[in-house]
């Protein structure tokens, strides 16, 4: 399960052992990254996320809110999908919360996949089908204006939370329904380009890191997991997209 590329580096994610599943304590975090390749449109780099944000953790003597252990990278060979909803159950069995750094959204669906019945609080651009779809209701953080007719129908009809990146920059944030205990997905194609230009998803208009790390932190929820997608740090030579979702990480397991 622990690929090669760990070999390379000294330290797990913000200075986290590297260890197994059994050796996650109940109350920690289990990381684990997946380094998946988007496979469309015209940025590529997803997969160099998991182990870009471990070196920035490092580059910032950066410490998580939480002790926990670094599982490594997941062997993307043969069905990894499951593997990975099999890993983030075991590790939610045991009182540990999953932290997932992706790759593409692929990642996050598997992790979404094995908590069928758990709310989401998904920070995204565009709404997707998969979620509006969920049995339990999801909160929609930083919305475009992109979305079709029809999708906005099915969020209000389904009474799910929303708010766009514009109501959020204006401070809005504290009018959101958050649940108690849900999964949360933060796609860093939410954050707008010219402030984070390593996303895969182009985003004019959209959050401001700043606010992302604000709606995220205020929220006093209890995570079943935690899943990043869509970042592809080669794209951003400044490092401000892996520092953008380290701070959001952060902010999102002071709550536990």
């Amino acid at each position: 399960m622990i690929s090669a590329q760990k070999q390379m580096i000294t330290n797990g994610y913000a200075g986290l052992p590297f260890g197994k599943v059994s050796q996650c304590d109940a109350g920690s975090v289990g990381l684990l990254g997946v380094p998946s390749e988007v496979d469309s449109g015209p940025r590529y780099g997803a997969s160099l996320a998991p182990d870009a944000l471990r070196k920035m953790t490092g580059q910032l003597g950066t410490s998580l809110p939480v002790n926990g252990r670094d599982l490594g990278n997941l062997d993307l060979s043969g069905d990894w999908l499951g593997v990975l909803m099999q890993l983030v159950t075991q590790m939610a069995d045991r009182d540990v919360v999953p932290v997932v750094l992706g790759g593409a959204s692929d990642v996050a669906s598997a992790v979404l996949a094995a908590f069928p019945d758990r709310p989401v609080v998904a920070a995204m651009p565009l709404a997707r089908r998969d979620l509006i779809e969920r049995p339990s209701n999801t909160t929609w953080v930083g919305l475009n204006g992109e979305q079709p007719a029809d999708v906005w129908d099915q969020i209000s009809q389904r009474m799910m939370d929303w708010r766009t990146a514009r109501q959020l920059d204006e401070v809005q944030a504290n009018t959101l329904d958050v649940p108690e205990r849900a999964v949360l997905w933060i796609d860093l194609s939410v954050i707008d380009l010219g402030h984070a230009a390593g996303a895969v998803g182009l985003n004019p208009g959209g959050m401001k890191p700043e606010t992302l790390v604000s709606v995220i932190g205020a929220m006093s929820c209890s995570w079943h997991a935690i899943v990043i997608t869509g970042l592809a740090p080669a794209l951003d030579t400044r490092g401000m997209s892996e520092l953008a979702a380290i701070e959001t990480l952060n902010a999102a397991l002071r709550h536990g």
